[in-house]
């Protein structure tokens, strides 16, 4: 058994795979198994990895066609045989101490899960490549905690490459990622799921990993991911049901979680896309609300004054804050180019079958809202 099998999921990246394997292969820690899922890569991604796999025989490689991020991640998972897991996509790269040290805390404090920050990596239009101080804000390294006890560390960005995590840990407590084709953000459930599970967590200020910015595909201008992050929540959903002993824990803190994650969707989105997003949003939380699952000590007062204007007056909150984005047109001509590009992006989003999943779960409200306004 390795002390580190190390995943790496692949597709398309031949611009950055040598960077980052040659970061791998060349780890000072050397017990470590590398298993690259090559996703259906079209590009000579797969002829690059077994190249290495040729050059070293801890690399395994598996190409298979293409289905996403969170079934090639589950199939690294399902072959890891190490003590611990770790996670590089294939376009970032590594410090060569990254696994030895992040290994060695893990040891020395029994850990579950080991995190530390990163590196903000850009290769143009000029080389940067930036201290990311990501856990700064929990003031708890180098101590042994439980996110039962510190659960605002399960409100950060999931980095989930950023550190290791017991294998046994998440085999116990049947931590996977969730599998819906062509979606993004799956890291989102892992994070959860991790976090909910995990009993032993040690951060350390320490940065090894080099997070490429400037090779971001957005999800933003698709309309097929509009609801990606819903599908996510819907998993972590799905997982509680399974667990009704963190159900009872963590169900209400998931609900202020996905208020914050879905505002955030809810802003970066283009204009097109916002009207249906805020629809599925309320649905959403209206039924959370109506089983008594809105905690307002978990939410920011801010947040919370913003879900209370959304659950009674949408289309005023939308109006407001979603309307913004009208206000620099000043012709005709601008308005109308303004207009035909929001047609495309409702098109390209009717289109997605996340769509057809969202239309299908606010189907009841829109038919009470419709029998309501009849009357």
């Amino acid at each position: 058994m390795a002390k580190v099998s190390i995943l790496m999921p692949a597709c398309n990246v031949e611009a950055f795979i040598e960077e980052c394997m040659t970061s791998v292969i060349n780890q000072t820690l050397t017990d470590i198994e590398i298993i690259c899922i090559n996703d259906g890569s079209k590009d000579n991604t797969g002829k690059i990895l077994d190249a290495f796999a040729r050059a070293d025989s801890r690399i395994h490689i598996v190409h298979k066609p293409n289905s996403g991020y969170g079934h090639s991640m589950n199939v690294a998972l399902s072959l890891a045989t190490g003590e611990y897991i770790g996670i590089i996509e294939t376009d970032d790269f590594a410090e060569l101490d990254m696994f030895e040290n992040l290994y060695q805390l893990a040891v020395d404090h029994d850990a579950d899960v080991v995190k530390s920050n990163y590196f903000r990596y850009k290769s143009k239009p000029e080389k940067s490549n930036d201290f990311f101080e990501v856990l700064g804000s929990y003031e708890k390294y180098d101590e042994v905690f439980s996110p039962r006890d510190f659960m605002d560390i399960m409100r950060g960005a999931p980095c989930i490459w950023s550190g290791l995590y017991k294998r046994s840990m998440l085999v116990d407590n049947e931590v996977t990622f969730n599998e819906t084709p062509g979606a993004s953000y799956q890291d989102t459930a892992f994070a959860f799921k991790v976090w909910s599970s995990a009993e032993r967590v040690y951060l350390t200020r320490e940065a090894y990993l080099h997070y490429r910015v400037d090779n971001e595909n957005s999800s933003v201008k698709s309309g097929a991911k509009v609801f990606c992050l819903c599908d996510e929540y819907h998993a972590i959903e799905e997982y509680l049901d399974c667990y009704p002993e963190k159900k009872a824990y963590f169900e209400v803190l998931k609900n202020a979680l996905k208020y914050e994650s879905y505002r955030w969707n809810l802003q970066r989105l283009e204009f097109g896309f916002k009207y249906a997003f805020l629809l599925q949003m309320k649905a959403e939380f209206d039924q959370e609300q109506e089983k008594g699952l809105l905690d307002e000590r978990y939410f920011s007062k801010h947040s919370w004054n913003n879900l209370q204007k959304i659950l009674n007056d949408m289309n005023q909150y939308y109006q407001v804050e979603c309307c913004k984005v009208l206000q620099p047109y000043k012709s005709a001509e601008e308005l109308y180019d303004a207009y035909q590009d929001i047609q495309k992006q409702f098109d390209d989003m009717r289109n997605s079958i996340s769509f057809k999943v969202g239309r299908k779960l606010t189907k009841l409200p829109r038919l009470l809202r419709d029998c309501i306004a009849q009357k």
